[in-house]
C-alpha cells in the first residue's frame, strides 16, 4: 500500500485570553484544534469542511507550519515536520505551498505579478531571467496572458488574482497544495472557473490537495475524501459522495441542510439556526462537542467523548449512536429528516 504523503497525528492547539497590564493572567482558553488525526496520499484531494470557528484553517496553518501546535505530530513523506529545524523546514517549503482565501491581500501590490510568481524561485537560487521566464509559462498554465507579467495586482480582477496566486504556489513544483477557502471571496461564476482550473492542474501535475472549505457542495465536487470538523474535532470522515448522499453524524446532516437548494426547500433555515445556537454545556472533562444541540443525544453523550471509529469500512464517525448495541445506521439518522418515525435508540 502507498505510504501517506501527509500524516497528522493528535494535533492540539488552544488560544488563551489574558487580562491585566502588569500581572497577566489567563481568563479564558479556547480549543481551536482538539486531537485531530488523518492521512493524505499522493495525488489525492482531501476536503476539510466545517463552519466558521471549527478550526479547519488553524489546522491547515499548522500543517504548513505557519503556526506551531501545542501537541501532536505532522509527518510529511516520512519526516517529522514538527521537529525539523528552521533551515530544514525551508527546504520543505518547496513541497508544501498554500493558496489563501483573499487573492488581493496575498499578492504584494508593489510588485508586478511576474515578480510575485518568480519570488519563490529566486528564494531558492534560480537566476532571475530563468525565474521570470518560468513565471510566464505558469501564467499560461493558469489561463492568463503570459505577456501580462509586467502588470500589477490592482490591474486584474479577483478571479485573475487568484489564478496568479495559484501560479505562484505552483512555481516551486510542490507535492502538496493547501487551498484555504480558495474561492469563497469570488463570484459564483468565477468560483466554477477556478475549481475547474484546479482539477485540470491536478490532472497535469499529479499533486495532492488539502482543500479547506465551509461548503460541502464544493468539497463533494473537488475532493476524494471529506473530513467534517466541528469545534476543533473531526466528527465524520469518508468518501465525499457517501457523506453528501447519506451523512452519518447528526452535525453533518444539519450542516448539509444549510446548503441552499434550487427546489424551494427551506429546511436549511432551521438547520442553520440549530448550528449557530450551540449550548456551551461541554466541560473540559469530556462529552460530545455537539451534544448541546443534537436531537439524537444519548444520556452518556454529556460526559463521555465519542471516538472516531469505522462504521462501514470506508466511513468513520465520532458518535455514540453507532455503538454495537444500538444497531443504528446512517439511514436511520436520515429517515428523521424525511418525515419517518425516529428510531428507538434516540433519547
Amino acid at each position: 500500500m502507498t505510504r501517506p504523503l501527509l500524516s497528522v497525528r493528535d494535533i492540539h492547539r488552544s488560544y488563551t485570553t489574558t487580562s491585566g497590564l502588569i500581572r497577566r493572567r489567563v481568563v479564558a482558553s479556547t480549543k481551536a484544534v482538539d486531537g485531530v488525526s488523518f492521512d493524505l496520499f499522493p495525488g489525492e484531494t482531501v476536503g476539510l469542511v466545517g463552519g466558521s470557528g471549527s478550526g479547519k484553517s488553524t489546522l491547515a496553518r499548522i500543517i504548513a507550519r505557519l503556526i506551531e501546535p501545542d501537541q501532536g505530530e505532522v509527518w510529511f513523506d516520512g519526516e517529522l515536520l514538527t521537529e525539523v529545524s528552521r533551515d530544514r523546514m525551508r527546504l520543505f517549503r518547496r513541497d508544501i505551498q498554500v493558496v489563501f482565501q483573499d487573492p488581493l491581500h496575498s499578492l504584494n501590490p508593489r510588485r508586478t505579478v511576474g515578480e510575485s510568481i518568480a519570488r519563490p524561485l529566486l528564494n531558492f537560487g534560480m537566476p532571475k531571467r530563468a525565474a521570470l521566464a518560468k513565471a510566464e509559462s505558469l501564467m499560461e498554465l493558469v489561463g492568463l496572458d503570459p505577456s501580462a507579467t509586467s502588470r500589477y495586482p490592482h490591474e486584474f480582477s479577483g478571479g485573475q488574482c487568484q489564478r496568479i496566486a495559484i501560479a505562484r504556489a505552483l512555481a516551486p513544483e510542490p507535492r502538496l497544495l493547501i487551498l484555504d477557502e480558495p474561492v469563497s471571496a469570488l463570484d459564483v461564476s468565477v468560483q466554477a472557473q477556478i475549481l475547474n482550473l484546479l482539477r485540470e492542474i491536478q490532472g497535469k501535475l499529479d499533486i495532492a490537495y488539502l482543500f479547506v472549505s465551509h461548503d460541502l457542495g464544493i468539497v463533494r465536487y473537488m475532493c476524494d475524501r471529506t473530513l467534517v470538523m466541528y469545534r476543533g474535532q473531526i466528527l465524520e470522515s469518508g468518501l465525499s459522495n457517501d457523506i453528501h448522499k447519506l451523512p452519518a453524524h447528526p452535525f453533518t446532516r444539519n450542516f448539509l441542510d444549510t446548503i441552499l437548494t434550487m427546489d424551494g426547500d427551506e429546511r436549511w433555515l432551521d438547520a442553520a439556526a440549530a448550528i449557530e445556537d450551540v449550548e456551551e454545556e461541554r466541560s473540559d472533562g469530556g462529552g460530545c462537542v455537539y451534544q448541546g444541540t443534537c436531537a439524537h443525544r444519548l444520556p452518556h453523550c454529556r460526559d463521555k467523548t465519542p471516538l472516531l471509529k469505522s462504521i462501514d469500512g470506508s466511513r468513520s464517525v465520532a458518535c455514540h449512536l453507532y455503538a454495537e448495541e444500538t444497531g443504528f445506521r446512517p439511514s436511520d439518522l436520515n429517515a428523521k429528516y424525511e418525515g419517518a418515525i425516529p428510531c428507538k435508540s434516540k433519547s
